[in-house]
């Protein structure tokens, strides 16, 4: 009887191993499908600069900002995932503040490049989004099992803590 018992609690101990395991993993999946992501839309910034140029009058102070962020995302490539989001935060809020001037302009509206590059973008935010959700509920469902993790003895053999949700 105790056998079996014990058979169990550890066949449940192994098995809730590999789940903490596997969301770990994935959590490091999603996090280099979300850098890579930002990347791919923030080359693509300096094609919007140039579509736009002969559009807005004072096209350097429009783009000053997200170009010294962009500075920033270069100069720090090995910063934590956190940094990263947050810088990549405040690019974004750039590219919506220059699509908001952009779109007051009736002629660069007709323009097929900037429609092209703007479309561009709404795909690579859509993509980042949909990815930054799936991100959330990993790290929300593996912060619950760590903290199961914690009330037990199993945090003595499993060296996973909980993460920071974005």
């Amino acid at each position: 009887m105790w056998g079996i018992i014990i058979i169990i609690i550890f066949i449940l101990f192994f098995i809730f191993n590999l789940l903490l395991i596997s969301f770990d993993k994935k959590i490091q999946r999603l996090e280099k499908q979300i850098i890579l992501l930002f990347e791919k839309r923030t080359h693509l910034v300096p094609s919007l600069y140039e579509v736009t140029k002969k559009y807005l009058n004072k096209h350097s102070e429009v783009f000053q900002e997200i170009t010294r962020l962009r500075k920033i995302e270069f100069s720090n490539y090995n910063e934590s995932f956190l940094q990263r989001v947050q810088t990549e935060t405040l690019i974004h809020h750039e590219l919506n503040f220059i699509f908001k001037v952009a779109n007051q302009h009736q002629k660069i509206q007709k323009d097929e490049k900037f429609l092209l590059i703007r479309d561009l973008f709404l795909d690579n935010s859509y993509e980042i989004g949909k990815k930054v959700e799936i991100y959330k509920k990993v790290i929300s469902l593996l912060n619950k099992c760590v903290s199961l993790k914690n009330f037990t003895l199993i945090w003595i053999f499993i060296p996973i803590e909980k993460r920071i949700e974005i």
